[in-house]
Order: C-alpha cells, then sequence, then structure tokens
C-alpha cells in the first residue's frame, strides 16, 4: 500500500469521527427538539408498590461480625437488653507455669471502639492521651455481671450431620440454655459506667538504680475488671490506696478475691499437664464459656458495641527462676532467696459467640405488627433492628388501566413501553409524628431479595464503595438520611435504577424486596430469622441484626399525606415521532 492510500485513508476516518462528534454535539444541545422527525421527550412515571412490615420472633445471633452488650431504650419501640456467651481458647495448649507457680491476677479486657485525638504533657510531666469513644449508646449506669458458664456450645448441629454449623438464635440463653450459663460470678460491676478516659496502669519500680517511683502505662479506653491475689491487692494499695477516688481503698475493692484467685489457680495452674488444656475440644469441654449480663438499673440505659476479638482474660502468674538474689537486688535484705519471673497465660474469645437480645417491644407497636396486610399495603412500616422487624416490599404486582383504558399487569405494560430508564428510586419518608428524631434514629438503611438476602445489581454497581469507611460507602445506592434544618429526618432515598431495567429488560424476575435497618452497609452476609406467622426460616442481613436502632416510615393508605406515599420513580425517555 503506497503512502498516498494510506493518506487518503486516514483522511477519510478523521472526516468520520469528527462528523460523529459534531451530530453527538447536536443531540445534546437539541435535547427534545425534532431531529429527523423523532422527538425526544423526559418522563417520569409513579408507580406504588405494596409495603408492609414482618416482625421477628428471634433471630440468629452467631457467627455476627461484631456484638453488642448493655441496655438501650429506643424513644419508640421500648427497651432492649443485650447479653452475650461466648467460649474462649487459650494462647497456648500443655501450658507450663514454672517452678513454684503462684497466681497474682486475672483481669478482663473489653477495648472501647476510639480514636485517640490529643497527646499532651500536663504539669507533671506526664504524657496525657485524649480519646473519642465511638459505637456507645447512652450513658445511664447498668449492672454488669461476669459469669462462668457451664453451658456447652456444640460446634455443629446434630440433627443435620457435622458438617453443618450449628446456628444460635437471640432467645437461647434465657428461653433455652438455663441457668447453667451462670454457674460461677467472676466479676461484677455495679453502676457501670462507660468512659472515654485511657486506663492508667502502676507497677513498682524494680531498677535499683532509679527512684521508687511507680512505673505508668497506659492502654486504650475499655471495661477492665482484675482480680488480684492477697499479695498483689497489698502491693497495689501501697501504689495506689484509692484508685476510684470514691473513699474505698484497693484493699476494700479486692476483699474476697482470694477465693476466685484460688479457684483460677485450680482451673489452669494446677492442671499443667493435663488433658483438659492440651487441645481445643477438651479446653471446650472443660471450660465451656463466659457469661456477661448486662441489667438496667432505670429505663435508661448504656449499650456497648465491641470486637469480641479484641476481648480476652489474662492470667497473670509469677514462678522462680534458677537465679538467687545473692546481691538483694529487690532491697529486702534477704540474699538466699531465689529470684522469681512472670508469665500470662491469656484466653481469647472466639469461637461460639451468642448475643442474647431481649427486647419489651411498645405495645401498640406489637399490635400494629402482629396485624399487617400483606394484600393492600400498610400505612405505616417498622424498621427496627437486633431481634426487631423489617419491611416486605411487592412492586408492580397488580393491574392498571392502559392507554386503551383495559385494564393490564403493570409489568407486563412497562415493559412493552421500550423506555430509556434514566433513574428509577424509592423515597421512604419519615413518620416524624411517631418517631423522635435525632440521633436515635438510624443513619442507614439497606435493601435485598428476600428469598436470598442477596444484594441488588445496583449495590454491586455502586461506585462509592469503600470497607474502611462505612458511613461513606454506597451512598449513591442507598442514600444515608436526609435530615432538615433542625437535624431530623425527613426520608431515605434508594435508588433502583440497574435493577429496574433489568427487571423491565426480562433479565430479572419480579422478587419481593426486603428493607432493614443497616449498622454497617458493607456487611452483606445474611442471618437466619423466625417470624410468627412463619415456621420456615426467613433472612435478614446481619447488618440489621447488630443495629439497635428503629424508625416508622411512611408507606400508603389515606391517611398519609400524599407528598410522603411510598412511590416508586421511575425518570425515563421516550421518542415519539411526528
Amino acid at each position: 500500500m503506497n503512502l498516498k492510500k494510506v493518506l487518503i485513508k486516514v483522511t477519510a476516518m478523521v472526516a468520520v469521527v469528527f462528523s460523529v462528534v459534531s451530530c453527538d454535539d447536536d443531540f445534546n444541545s437539541v435535547g427534545s427538539e425534532v431531529i429527523g422527525g423523532v422527538n425526544f421527550q423526559d418522563n417520569e412515571y409513579n408507580a406504588t408498590p405494596i409495603a408492609y412490615s414482618k416482625r421477628f420472633e428471634r433471630v440468629q445471633t452467631s457467627a455476627l461480625p461484631n456484638y453488642l452488650i448493655g441496655v438501650y431504650n429506643d424513644p419508640v419501640y421500648g427497651q432492649s437488653t443485650y447479653n452475650v456467651l461466648s467460649q474462649v481458647l487459650p494462647d497456648r495448649f500443655s501450658p507450663t507455669f514454672g517452678r513454684d507457680a503462684i497466681l497474682d491476677s486475672v483481669v478482663l479486657r473489653l477495648p472501647y471502639f476510639s480514636d485517640l485525638t490529643e497527646t499532651e504533657t500536663n504539669d507533671d510531666g506526664d504524657v496525657v492521651n485524649t480519646f473519642e469513644i465511638d459505637s456507645v449508646y447512652g450513658s445511664s449506669a447498668i449492672n454488669l455481671s461476669v459469669y462462668k458458664s457451664d453451658y456447652f456450645l456444640r460446634d455443629f448441629d446434630v440433627d443435620q450431620g457435622s458438617e453443618v454449623r450449628q446456628v444460635y438464635f437471640s432467645n437461647d440463653i434465657i428461653e433455652n440454655f438455663g441457668p447453667t450459663v451462670e454457674e460461677r460470678l467472676l466479676f461484677s460491676e455495679d453502676n457501670f459506667r462507660v468512659s472515654s478516659n485511657e486506663i492508667r496502669l502502676l507497677s513498682e519500680d524494680t531498677d535499683i538504680d532509679e527512684d521508687d517511683d511507680p512505673q505508668v502505662s497506659t492502654i486504650t479506653p475499655g471495661l477492665r475488671l482484675a482480680l488480684l491475689s492477697t499479695d498483689a491487692a497489698a502491693a497495689a494499695t501501697a501504689l495506689n490506696p484509692d484508685p476510684d477516688n470514691d473513699g474505698n481503698t484497693m484493699e476494700d475493692i479486692r476483699e474476697g478475691n482470694q477465693e476466685l484467685i484460688n479457684y483460677f489457680t485450680t482451673l489452669f495452674l494446677d492442671k499443667e499437664g493435663s488433658l483438659e488444656l492440651s487441645n481445643a475440644n477438651n479446653f471446650h469441654n472443660f471450660f465451656r464459656g463466659i457469661y456477661f449480663k448486662a441489667e438496667a438499673i432505670t429505663t435508661e440505659g448504656t449499650l456497648v458495641f465491641f470486637d469480641i476479638a479484641q476481648t480476652n482474660i489474662t492470667l497473670h502468674y509469677s514462678f522462680e527462676t534458677d537465679n538467687a538474689d545473692t546481691e538483694d537486688e529487690d532491697g529486702d535484705g534477704d540474699v538466699t532467696e531465689l529470684l522469681r519471673d512472670t508469665g500470662e497465660l491469656v484466653l481469647n474469645f472466639s469461637n461460639n459467640v451468642v448475643n442474647s437480645i431481649e427486647t419489651n417491644f411498645n405495645t401498640t407497636i406489637e399490635d400494629e405488627l402482629a396485624s399487617q396486610d400483606e394484600i393492600n399495603g400498610e400505612e405505616n412500616l417498622y424498621l427496627k433492628g437486633g431481634e426487631g422487624s423489617y419491611i416486605v416490599v411487592d412492586l408492580f404486582n397488580g393491574d392498571i388501566l392502559n392507554e386503551d383504558g383495559e385494564l393490564e399487569n403493570e409489568l407486563d405494560f412497562l415493559r412493552r413501553q421500550n423506555w430509556l430508564i434514566n433513574e428509577a428510586s424509592m423515597k421512604f419518608y419519615i413518620n416524624q409524628d411517631a418517631v423522635i428524631s435525632g440521633d436515635a434514629e438510624p443513619e442507614r438503611i439497606y435493601i435485598f431479595n428476600v428469598d436470598t438476602g442477596e444484594v441488588l445489581v445496583d449495590y454491586q454497581a455502586d461506585p462509592t464503595s469503600n470497607a474502611a469507611n462505612p458511613i461513606v460507602s454506597i451512598i449513591e445506592h442507598l442514600e444515608p438520611i436526609a435530615r432538615d434544618s433542625d437535624d431530623n429526618g425527613e426520608f431515605y432515598k434508594i435508588k433502583l435504577t440497574r435493577h429496574i431495567i433489568n427487571l423491565l429488560n426480562e433479565d430479572e424476575d419480579n422478587l419481593r424486596l426486603g428493607v432493614s435497618v443497616s449498622q454497617n452497609v458493607n456487611v452483606i452476609n445474611t442471618a437466619e430469622g423466625f417470624t410468627p406467622t412463619n415456621t420456615e426460616d426467613e433472612i435478614i442481613p446481619f447488618s440489621s441484626v447488630i443495629s439497635h436502632e428503629g424508625t416508622i416510615l411512611y408507606g400508603n393508605g389515606a391517611n398519609v399525606p400524599e407528598e410522603k406515599r411510598l412511590k416508586l420513580d421511575i425518570f425515563y425517555t421516550e421518542s415519539t415521532t411526528n
């Protein structure tokens, strides 16, 4: 091919490109004007979904991504109490504790979610960190108790075979497990309140070249409960006689702890070399779990959302070494004693963990949920996390009058229109007369396939996915709550454009949709649930189970303001010929 022919072809291609670009510019600028006898018009179609609520009588609370402990008073739905039962595992099996091992303390640690906001040095030269805690709801005191449990949590469902994982539900601890979950009280904290302060720990200075001031270490905010031996309590009293500044000395606070220290000594140090501590199966049968129990003091309370994987119990012990204190390094005047070293055994919370949820529903709402109209839909739609309720939405399930004045199935009518769908969305308006607006309102709601629990195609295609920050994740498909100038919630908007396009193109079946509250829209795994009207298990997202909040949304009906009725708004472009 010679150069002349090449130049002719290149020139022709450039001309075609410019022609296409020019046509595109003309199309965009003209909009709905007539082009070649075709008129493009933008229009809106409003469909009326049928929507109603379903109340769960129990939901799966094993294998959750996170857990809750405490008491929460929802201003609309009522008070809920959350307790936790968990298995634990030592950080090593067949532990050796050393010669003449003595258990000094047993410390429970449950860290809060927190962010470091400031670090400064005070007048005494101490570094002080300031934290902001997250995922703590309420500020009223509760009573908190921690028990050793004797209820065995099995791994597999004996009725379905050794490969089907056992599922535990929100009502199991209270209704099915019985008093064995409270075999022995280990820790208790009356009038417990969450604090955002870092925890400062004191220890004796063991370096003879330093002064006698205690050493200070700090850990992030959290629940920390300790059992001290008599000797450890005496040492702690000398370092800090009144750690709580409430007039009670350390010895007063730790009175009776020695009995529990002896109990843990029997369970662990005295079991060195035993089969019980040799592997996971034996250990789970020997030490069956820990039970956290919260109790309300008033109608209010405090609820803590925490990561069970970061929670643990640590056994601190000391033991003799082969080195003698010949130079009196500890300064006690005795040079004949053997030096002691320290060690620890950590019990991590893992494997089977169950959240119990006990909700005392508002009687009026309970009655409403017991008589939902699944044929015509409801005026009020009830959303509540935990052992709560969700919404079922039916799209295009009836007949409409078509352009010929005849009854036609709505979906069949839409499928033959050949519209170009620009956007499809639903707005769920909040019934502001029925809820207490503000911080108690859930920030996010979530939509899913009722039959499978799967997210919609719009979720998968959302470009704002951000697992690191769920607050700003999936915000095109699942818009966060819209608030007015007074910070009261107005509505939630869910975009379903791709789902509706697929539905009208017959790429998807017209299945029912579920709508729930969501603590974290990035969590798409689903749990089992049971409603009073259905003996078969239903599906609810885990993100709803771990959410404590609730709201009331408008559905359809004569008493719902016209501008706030639930609709599916379809914005489309159609072409007409002159």
